[in-house]
Order: C-alpha cells, then structure tokens, then sequence
C-alpha cells in the first residue's frame, strides 16, 4: 500500500543507473536516514492526506506545508508533485493535449536546440547518456511538447534539467505537465525572451539581502557581484544543477508547496554558508574569486544536514515578497511609459 506502481515501473524501464539512483533515494538520504517505523507512518498519513487532498487544501493547507518541510516520502513523491501542482486540474482543462503534441513535428530550429542540449543534461546518469535511451527519448519528447504547447516562450536550454529532473521521479506525461505548472506559475516569466520576471527576482534577491545578510550585502555591492551573476542558474534550474540529489528531492517537496520563497532562502543560506564568516569573506578579495567560489561551492556545504538547517532559520514571508515583487514590476511599468 502507498507504493506508486506506475512510477516504479516507469524507473525500472530506465536504466539499471536510474533505478539504482531511484533506490538510494528510497533507502539513504533523504528517507533513508528515518527509522522505518516512522518512515511508515508518514507514508500512511500522505495516503490520508492525498485522498482527502481539496479538503486539506482548504481547512489545513499549514498541515501540507509542514509535511512537505519533512520530506515527502519516495513512494508518495509524484502523486504529492502533481497534487501540489495541480496537474490534474491542467489535465482536465485540456484532455489527451500531450498525446496530440507528442504526435507532432517540433518546429526545426527548436528541435535542433534540444537535440544539442539532451547530451548535455546529467550525462553523469546512466539513464541520459545513450541519444537511443528512454531518458534522452522522453527527454526531447517533454520539451518538444512543452515548447508546442507555449509557442509564446518556446525552448530554454535551463528547462532541460528541471526536466530531465521531473523524469527521474515521474512518467513523462506528468513530468510535461509538471513542467508546464513551474514555467507557466510557479516561476512565470522566467523564462520568456526578456528573462524580465527573472531579473525582477534577481533586484528582489540583491534588495532583501540587505536585510537577511547585511555583510554579506557589503562584500557583493562592494565587489559589483550581482545576484544574476550567480544566481541565473540557481533558480532557472530549480538547483537541480547545485544541489546533491537527496537535498534536491527536499528542497523541490518544499518548493512545489511554498513557490519561489523556497529559492530565495536556499540562495540566501548558501551565502551565508560560503561567506558568512569575516574569514571566508577574506579569503575573497576580488569579483573572480566570489563568483567561481559560487560556480563551485564546496559539496559539504550542500549537504541536505548541513544547508537545510541554515535554509530554516532564514524567515521569509511570501506575501511580504509578492508586495515587493509588485512594487518593483510598478517601477519598471512606470519608468517604461
């Protein structure tokens, strides 16, 4: 009971890397570490939980946040993904819509992007390293389909890894429409021509930093370090190309539940990680050493026991930035007209 057959069958398909990577996950870090009696019992409350979903949606929605803060049990994850999503609502608006774009041509030149990028997402797995692979296969598929779909914004070479991210825990119909939910609300706008809601955040980031981290504030500003220097990827990849996969998998439980806040925080908490510290500070002197420092952080500062802890303590509200947010787009508007 609980055990979500169509994405274990779906893993097992893939290659033998992909399903080893599938069990680490099930039986290390990030539940693999619980007691198999607690572990258990979460799983049992997520089964509650998920069958009465639009009931605790809207009476006990603090309730799902505070479990998603815990971890999603493995066997829940893309069940719990797609509620948090809400893919199913996607679904119903427009039935049998990824079996008609999987059906057509992508357009030329986009497909040519793909092509070039699938080689290039986590060829480190086993399951994106063959071009004749399921996990290449679905990968293309996904971003053909997404850029179908969204004529308006196309392809963005940072969706290949949230996506081929999705696919590692989910079939690729949900992974599509999961894919759709961040593009087009969790992060809308970000990846447009413009890259505007993006650079808006970046703003937000660089101004509420002042705050959370006056010092570490002064060593950017001083250094002309902005945060689209660094943090581009960060949130345009979901962290997927920063983080070890078991922190991964905690901090995506968190975000598909809180949004965007949930990037600020782990941006912010792996500053205070890397130069939080008068001494880290000096060891960089210059523009070049912060930002490679930032393009190669030290693995044991990403660790889930080590980063998350320090995620927590930084307090962020969503609706305190979503004042912020709209009051800088305001500014924009204005100083445009």
């Amino acid at each position: 009971a609980g055990i979500d057959w169509a994405n274990t069958l779906y893993i097992l398909r893939c290659s033998q890397l992909s399903f080893l990577l599938f069990l680490f996950d099930l039986l290390s870090k990030p539940n693999g570490h619980i007691p198999s009696d607690i572990l258990r019992r979460r799983e049992r409350k997520w089964l509650k939980m998920v069958d009465k979903w639009e009931k605790m949606k809207k009476t006990k929605p603090e309730k799902i946040k505070e479990r998603c803060r815990k971890g999603i049990p493995q066997s829940m994850r893309s069940r719990a993904w797609s509620l948090l999503a809400g893919i199913g609502e996607m679904k119903q608006k427009w039935p049998n819509r990824f079996q008609e774009l999987d059906e057509q041509t992508g357009h030329a030149k986009i497909m040519d992007e793909i092509q070039r990028d699938l080689h290039r997402t986590f060829p480190e797995y086993e399951m994106f390293q063959s071009p004749l692979g399921y996990g290449q296969e679905d990968l293309r598929r996904i971003l053909k389909c997404y850029a179908l779909h969204t004529p308006d914004t196309g392809y963005c070479q940072a969706m290949a890894p949230v996506a081929a991210t999705l696919l590692m825990i989910m079939p690729a119909e949900d992974a599509f429409w999961m894919l759709v939910s961040i593009c087009d609300h969790y992060l809308d706008g970000y990846y447009d021509k413009g890259l505007n809601a993006l650079k808006v955040d970046a703003d937000l980031f660089h101004e509420t930093l002042k705050d959370v981290s006056p010092a570490i504030y002064k060593h950017l500003e001083g250094q002309h370090v902005h945060p689209l220097m660094y943090m581009t990827e960060w949130f345009m990849c979901l962290y997927s190309r920063t983080l070890q996969w078991s922190c991964l998998l905690l901090i995506l439980d968190m975000f598909f539940s809180e949004g965007v806040k949930v990037l600020f925080r782990v941006g912010f908490a792996i500053l205070q990680l890397t130069m939080g510290k008068p001494a880290q500070r000096t060891q960089l002197p210059d523009l070049m050493d912060t930002t490679q420092m930032l393009r190669k952080i030290p693995e044991e500062l990403l660790d889930e026991t080590v980063l998350i802890p320090q995620m927590m303590e930084i307090k962020l509200r969503r609706k305190e930035l979503e004042r912020k947010k709209n009051a800088e787009l305001q500014r924009r508007l204005s100083t445009t007209v």
